[in-house]
């Protein structure tokens, strides 16, 4: 008689695996809606802060190979004993920074390390916990749904703590979880130690710090300008401008020379036999990282058109946040409930004519909403393009995985996996990062310029650009009702006219910005014609 199995095997084992993944996706969910409190605190920008999860994002996704690597070498249990106590000293660097410099250190520097095996190892277990290809996918799937809870937790929970007592607090919550993680996955068998290729660690560096610099100085320019500084290059730090110039093209030039030393050191390595950067495996690949590519940049459509409803909501329609995560859930959804069902019934068709599918109809979503976006403008008006662009995401979500991994071998699939998560995470870093800055500043803009035209006065250029920014960073920090305290003090002849030069700006930049992922989506779809047509098996999804 065959021994039962215990709770722990049952349920505790996976679930502990499933926290793993909502633990890393509550920690980027719940940066946005903690933000405003955090920059003034640290009197930073949304622009630091967003480049550090753009830094977490890629560090985590240029270790995972290694960090694979490792637990084959060394043991799985040790290292993931390991990343859980660099993920809390992470978490500890975080809540008691007192400024933005030691905040990113933590984030993306230890919490990036951390996550490079956090984000793999769940993967690796669910293998060899279920050995058939049926319970595989079901618990695949569970990993997906704590990933995407997760995000939504920490978008919905971190502004009320932010707000209600600190942003802090929103972090030191996960310090609870790490215990509860590793006394549920303890018991679980894992593989022993066995012998793996050697590990170029300087090539590693160049790769980080090559793609790092150059990703930090991108999203920086809206920030700190171009070239020309913003404000007087005497006041500002040394870092901020060296030499006079804008930081922001001194690190994309030093990013390109560390990406040139890379492939000169790659070259020489396998001139002389010895393996490539961090294991490459999978990034050889062409159709993995074509694969890759499109679902990095669908996830920054995604992420960026929500955030952007998160901004718009609130100041068009008067909802408060909790509302406004009302308005917005169902493209949430709409998104699971398509995707949970495509998982239990395949179509019989290509997988790629039905991720066509999904970004065709993710497109007719994004033009739906772009239409509604009109005074007067309600949520339930929103609803019919949010649940259209829902069911479109969940389509495209259910086979870019299959398609991404067509030609990858049965021994990378967890690199695979591994690496294409944090990848998806830095999509949504860009898309809060470019959409969400490109949103603010156009509204800022309109609004500058049509507070002027109202007043039938004519400014200095220098003085519209200052204006413009200080408006910028008042939206992206200050609650509403400051806000409101802000947009009073300005004189009564423009009051009148004050709500309709607001309304009409926001649904210009929204409209937009809609328009540009319209744009980003159909690049995707003209993407997809390279990928294979169909596939030897289908993966899970990955949210």
């Amino acid at each position: 008689m065959a021994e039962q199995e215990t709770w722990g095997e049952t349920w505790g084992q996976p679930l502990g695996l499933c926290l793993i993944l909502f633990m890393l996706s509550y920690t980027i969910g719940v940066v946005q809606p903690i933000m405003p409190p955090m920059v003034r605190e640290f009197d930073s920008s949304v622009g630091f802060v967003q480049s550090a999860l753009v830094l977490m994002s890629l560090v985590t996704a240029s270790f995972t190979p290694t960090a694979e690597n490792l637990s084959r070498r060394l043991g799985r249990r040790r290292v993931l004993a390991t990343a859980l106590g660099i993920f809390a000293l992470g978490i500890v660097v975080v809540v008691v920074s007192p400024g933005i410099g030691l905040f990113t250190l933590g984030l993306a520097g230890i919490l990036g390390v951390a996550g490079a095996v956090l984000v793999s190892t769940p993967v690796a277990l669910i293998e060899a916990m279920y050995p058939d290809a049926m319970g595989q996918k079901y618990a695949l799937v569970a990993l997906a749904i704590a990933g995407v809870v997760g995000s939504l937790i920490g978008s919905l929970t971190g502004g009320l703590m932010a707000f209600d007592f600190s942003w802090r607090w929103a972090f030191a919550f996960e310090l609870g979880l790490i215990p509860i993680i590793w006394l549920l996955v303890r018991p679980i068998e894992m593989s022993t130690p066995s012998a793996t290729q050697p590990i170029d660690w300087l090539g590693g560096l160049l790769s980080v710090a090559g793609f790092g610099l150059s990703l930090v100085g991108l999203s920086l320019t809206s920030e700190v300008g171009w070239w020309q500084p913003k404000g007087e290059p005497q006041a500002l730090n040394f870092l901020l401008a060296p030499f006079g110039i804008s930081v922001a093209p001194v690190l994309i030039g030093a990013g390109l020379i560390c990406l040139g030393l890379l492939v000169f050191w790659e070259r020489e390595r396998s001139r002389q036999g010895q393996p490539s950067l961090l294991r490459l495996g999978v990034f050889n690949r062409r159709i993995y990282t074509l694969g890759l590519t499109i679902g990095t940049l669908h996830t920054m459509i995604t992420v960026g058109v929500q955030f952007n409803l998160f901004q718009f909501i609130p100041a068009v329609i008067g909802l408060n946040s909790v509302q406004t995560s009302i308005a917005v859930s169902p493209f949430t959804i709409a998104q699971l409930a398509v995707l949970l069902l495509l998982v239990k019934r395949r179509p019989q068709f290509p997988p790629r004519y039905l991720l066509q599918a999904g970004l065709v109809v993710k497109a007719v979503g994004i033009a739906m909403l772009a239409a509604v976006i009109n005074p007067p403008i309600t949520a339930l008006g929103l609803l019919p393009a949010l649940v259209v662009m829902g069911s479109g995401t969940g389509i495209f979500a259910t086979y870019i995985t299959s398609l991404t991994f067509a030609d990858t071998h049965k021994n990378q699939k967890v690199e695979a996996r591994g690496v294409y998560r944090p990848f998806q995470n830095l999509g949504a870093s860009l898309g809060r990062g470019i959409l969400g800055t490109l949103l603010i500043a156009l509204a800022s803009i309109q609004i500058v310029d049509g507070i002027v035209a109202e007043l039938g006065k004519s400014i200095d250029p220098e003085v519209r650009c200052d204006a413009i920014r200080s408006l910028q960073v008042a939206i992206q920090t200050l609650r509403r009702s400051d806000r409101q305290t802000l947009f009073d003090q300005l004189p009564d002849s423009i009051q009148p006219a004050l709500n309709g030069i607001l309304q009409a700006a926001a649904v210009n930049a929204m409209q937009s910005t809609l328009l540009i992922s319209l744009a980003l989506c159909l690049l995707c779809l003209g993407l997809s014609f390279l990928l294979p047509k169909t596939v030897k098996t289908l993966e899970a999804p990955i949210e």
